[in-house]
């Protein structure tokens, strides 16, 4: 008798899996540790705490959105790995994730790997009712909690400079 082979939706995932690459697979790993983490420390912690352990500094200005690409900025390719890596990992079932924990989870990748990021806080006009949304982007690129819809209204913005905190 033969070996049972593995169904055919779990071959096609490890699949997609070997075809990543080992940067890819890294992020993604990073990023599925981190949304778990993350997101009981967002159910525990302060926000306000979260933030200084970030070193993530209040912007003056919480400007429009998105922002546009910053001319020269880095385009190897890191920023997109980093949005689909946490993409990949959002999807997983064990990871229940909101857009702020998917943000946070972006601005600790960003950072690990030199980057400045910017995440916004905004909250939907009042015709919407009452909701928010947080987004990231790294030099103008997007990184989580996009397409950004007009009726959200950028509260503020938080920046961090590249480098670890």
């Amino acid at each position: 008798m033969g070996r049972p082979s593995a169904p055919s939706h779990l071959r096609g995932r490890w699949q997609r899996w070997c075809r990543l690459s080992a940067r890819q697979r890294r992020l993604t790993l990073q990023a599925w540790l981190l949304l778990l983490t993350t997101g009981m420390a967002v159910r525990l912690v302060p926000l306000r705490h979260l933030l200084t352990l970030l070193a993530l500094q209040k912007a003056a200005d919480p400007g429009r959105s998105p922002r546009p690409r910053t001319p020269g900025a880095p385009s190897d390719g890191l920023s997109r790995d980093i949005a689909e890596a946490i993409a990949r990992a959002a999807a997983h079932p064990i990871v229940a994730s909101t857009c702020l924990v998917r943000a946070l989870v972006g601005t600790v990748l960003l950072r690990r790997h030199g980057r400045a990021a910017q995440l916004t806080l905004a909250v939907a006009t009042p015709s919407e009712g009452l909701a928010a949304h947080a987004w990231l982007e790294s030099d103008g690129e997007p990184i989580s909690g996009f397409p950004v819809l007009p009726t959200w209204q950028p509260l503020v913005r938080f920046v961090a400079g590249a480098g670890p905190p």
